[in-house]
C-alpha cells in the first residue's frame, strides 16, 4: 500500500509541463494503480509459504525504510524541525500499511478491499475536522454514498440478513481510516518532502511491525532461499517500485485527473481476485462496490 492519497496528491501535484509528459504520468500511475491492486496475491502467496502479515510488512517495509535511512538522514535539516508531524506520519501511515497486508492475507480479498476503500470518506471528515476544509454539498453526499456502500458489503458477509464484521474487516477499516489520517498529516507537513515522508512511513510500518511479532510472537519464516526471494522481490517490485511509480505520476498530473486513474487499484483488485478465486461476488457486494466507487468519483469531481 501506498504512502500517498487515494484522492489527492500530499502535498499537492504540478500540472504536467506538455501533453506527452501528462500522456507518460498517466500510463505510470494506471501501472502503480494496478500493480497496488494485484498486491493481495503475492501478500497470499508468502503467508501461504509461511510469512505471517506482521513478519512480512516487517522484512518488506523495514528493509526498504533501512534502504532509504541515507536518503532520510541527508535531508534531516528540514524534518528534524517537524517532530509532531513525522511521528504522526509514522504512526499512522505504520499501522495502515500494516494492517491492510493483515487484512489481506487473513480476510477475503474482494471484501477488505473495498473497506479499506473507505479512506476517501475518511479524507473527507477529517479534512472537515483537523484542518477545516470545506464541506460541499457534493462532498457530504460522497461520505454518506461511501458508507451505505460499506453497509452493504458488510452485510453480505453475513448470516441472513445480519452483519458480521471479522478481524479482518476490522483490520481493513482501520487501515482506510489510518491511511487517510497519515494522508492528512503528508498535506499538513509541507516543508517535508514526500521522499522522507515516504521513507518515515515505511519505517513506522517497520517498528509497528516489529512490536506486533514480538507481543503476539509471530514465528520468524524458515530460513530459505525461496521466501528470501519472495520476500525480496515484494519489497522491491511492490514497496519500493509501486512508491516510486506512484509518486511519479501524482508529480506531474492534476490532483483531479490522478484520483481517477487510481481507482483502476480497486478495480483491480476486486477483477483479479475474483478470477483467481473462482468467486463471483455477491448482488449486495456489488451493489456496495458501485456505491462506494461512485462515492470516490464524486471525491474526483470536487477536486
Amino acid at each position: 500500500m501506498r504512502g500517498n492519497s487515494v484522492t489527492a496528491p500530499a502535498p499537492g501535484t504540478a500540472a504536467a509541463d506538455s501533453p506527452v509528459s501528462a500522456r507518460l504520468a498517466g500510463l505510470v500511475l494506471l501501472f502503480s494503480a494496478t500493480l497496488w491492486g494485484l498486491s493481495w496475491w503475492p501478500m497470499q502467496q508468502l503467508a501461504a509459504a509461511g510469512v505471517a502479515g506482521p513478519v512480512l510488512s516487517l522484512l518488506a517495509y523495514g528493509s526498504a525504510g533501512l534502504l532509504g535511512l541515507p536518503l532520510l538522514l541527508g535531508e534531516r535539516g528540514t524534518w528534524q524541525r517537524h517532530p509532531i508531524q513525522v511521528a504522526m506520519i509514522a504512526a499512522f501511515g505504520g499501522w495502515a500499511a500494516a494492517s491492510f497486508i493483515l487484512a489481506m492475507t487473513q480476510g477475503d480479498v474482494v471484501r477488505e478491499m473495498l473497506l479499506f476503500y473507505l479512506a476517501p470518506a475518511w479524507s473527507v471528515l477529517g479534512g472537515r475536522v483537523a484542518l477545516q476544509e470545506r464541506l460541499s454539498a457534493r462532498r457530504a453526499v460522497a461520505v454518506v454514498v461511501a458508507l451505505a456502500g460499506a453497509s452493504l458489503v458488510i452485510r453480505a458477509g453475513g448470516a441472513v440478513g445480519g452483519a458480521r464484521i471479522t478481524l479482518a474487516d476490522v483490520l481493513a477499516l482501520s487501515s482506510g481510516i489510518t491511511f487517510a489520517a497519515n494522508n492528512l498529516a503528508m498535506r499538513a507537513a509541507r516543508e517535508i518532502s514526500v521522499r522522507s515522508k515516504t521513507i518515515i512511513m515505511m519505517l513506522g510500518c517497520g517498528a509497528l511491525s516489529a512490536l506486533a511479532v514480538a507481543v503476539a510472537g509471530s514465528p520468524m519464516p524458515p530460513a530459505s532461499t525461496g521466501a528470501a526471494l519472495g520476500v525480496g522481490a515484494f519489497a522491491l517490485v511492490w514497496i519500493v517500485g509501486g512508491s516510486m511509480t506512484t509518486a511519479f505520476g501524482m508529480s506531474h498530473l492534476e490532483a483531479g485527473r490522478s484520483a481517477l486513474i487510481i481507482l483502476a487499484e480497486l478495480v483491480a483488485a476486486v477483477v483479479s481476485a475474483s478470477l483467481a478465486q473462482h468467486r463471483v461476488p455477491s448482488t449486495p457486494e456489488l451493489a456496495g462496490a458501485a456505491l462506494i466507487l461512485g462515492a470516490a468519483a464524486l471525491e474526483v469531481l470536487e477536486s
